[in-house]
């Protein structure tokens, strides 16, 4: 396929292998206990702080192969001096097998 190509596998690898080391590490520690909250001192200021909302995910999408070439496609349509060979060798053929039976 070629380099660009790899730097992907390599790149989807590299992302799978960090998600899978990041999930053993939270995994391994334990749950730690929860703190009482503070009351907030002023609510305005609470309530101007936003949180940023998290970017979905892109979807990936399955690479479509291309159909495979036919003769006509890449040779281009052929004559008419072609398709009488290509006729006669079928006849022979088929004659060659009907005197086998």
């Amino acid at each position: 396929m070629g380099k660009q190509y790899n730097k992907l596998i390599k790149r989807r690898r590299r992302s799978a292998y960090l998600a899978r080391r990041k999930a053993a590490l939270q995994s391994e520690k334990p749950a730690p206990a929860k703190k009482a909250k503070k009351p907030a001192a002023s609510t305005a200021k609470s309530s101007s702080r936003k949180k940023a909302e998290p970017k979905p995910k892109p979807v990936q999408a399955k690479e479509e192969v291309a159909e495979k070439a036919s003769a006509e496609d890449v040779l281009g349509p052929a004559t008419e001096k072609e398709e009488v060979a290509e006729n006669e060798e079928t006849s022979e053929t088929s004659s060659a097998e009907e005197a086998e039976k």
